[in-house]
């Protein structure tokens, strides 16, 4: 059986702004029983993400990279 995949993009690294994001094809995660999982079609970066990306937030949230950045939503409309 092949893997479903969809696209992320990608930090290998603190620092380096857009130069250090990438789009890379990771696989479609399993939802569990109390998940469900939606087609996202537009997504950006918010400021949060940029301050991980910089290294401002690494005392407190220290990453392993690659690191793809994933934050809760805060809405969903037309289900």
């Amino acid at each position: 059986m092949v893997a479903k995949l969809m696209n992320a993009i990608r930090y290998s690294r603190y620092g380096g702004g857009t130069t250090a994001l990438k789009r890379v094809k990771i696989d479609v995660p399993d939802p569990k029983a109390d998940e469900v999982l939606l087609k996202v079609e537009v997504v950006s970066l918010n400021a949060f993400d940029w301050k991980i990306q910089k290294g401002v937030s690494r005392p407190i949230l220290p990453r392993k990279f690659p690191y793809v950045p994933v934050l809760f939503r805060l809405s969903v409309s037309k289900l």
